[in-house]
Order: structure tokens, then C-alpha cells, then sequence
């Protein structure tokens, strides 16, 4: 019912990218003592590109058998990209940094509530709107 209103498409897609974020934020911390390991981050959501409807995935899963069985993964259009200015690494090579990691963390926490209170507010304007509760 709300996919095709541009606010709701706008927070959902916000929420996904954030979520995908700190899933590979939450990577990073992980390989903290990883030698040679550089942290990863997802590009910047693009809106434009949201609300054209344009942000297909690069790769997905194909067939190339009549016999095969059609795949159903739906691949996340958000890619995640190698960040290659470090400022600091460790002897080893790990250019992981603990608090930066953590200050995206929080920052992408912040960011995920004010998208959910914003897909809140405009159902309950809808919702009153159209007279149900």
C-alpha cells in the first residue's frame, strides 16, 4: 500500500541502507586484529536514483540451464566499497580504527530512528487521514 507513496519509499530505503551499513560496519569491528585487513562502507544513498526507481542491483543470480531452478535471492543493491584513504594502521596492516567504527555506528543508529519515527508519522497521518485507526 505504501510503495508508492515517495515518502515511505524514501525512509524504507534509508532503513535498508543503514541497515546494510551496520552490518558491514559490525564487519569491520569484527576483523579488528585481522592483518592487512581495510575496512569496508557503503556508498552514499542516492534519493535521485530512489525515487526514480533506478537502484537495481550490479550482479544477481541467473540461470543458464532449462533444468536449473530459478533462483529467488534478491541481492542488496547496496555494495559495499573498500575505503583506500587510511589514515592509521597497525603494524600489521590493519587499518581498522576501533572509534571511528564506532562513531559510524552510532551515527547510523541516529539515522535509522529518525527514518522508522518518520515512516511512523506519515502512516499515522495516512491512517488519520483516511478516517481508520
Amino acid at each position: 500500500m505504501y510503495d508508492d507513496l515517495g515518502i515511505f519509499k524514501m525512509a524504507k530505503a534509508q532503513m535498508d541502507w543503514i541497515a546494510q551499513r551496520q552490518e558491514v560496519l559490525a564487519g569491520n569491528i569484527a576483523n579488528a586484529n585481522t592483518p592487512r585487513y581495510l575496512p569496508k562502507d557503503l556508498k552514499d544513498l542516492d534519493f535521485k536514483q530512489v525515487l526514480a526507481g533506478t537502484t537495481e542491483p550490479e550482479v544477481g543470480a541467473a540461470t543458464t540451464n532449462a533444468k536449473h531452478i530459478v533462483p529467488e535471492v534478491t541481492p542488496s543493491p547496496f555494495k559495499a566499497v573498500t575505503q583506500r584513504r587510511t589514515y592509521e594502521s597497525t603494524p600489521d596492516g590493519n587499518a581498522v580504527i576501533l572509534e571511528e567504527q564506532m562513531a559510524k555506528l552510532g551515527d547510523a543508529n541516529s539515522k535509522y530512528n529518525a527514518a522508522a519515527a518518520l515512516f511512523q508519522k506519515y502512516q499515522k497521518m495516512i491512517k488519520t487521514a483516511s478516517g481508520s485507526r
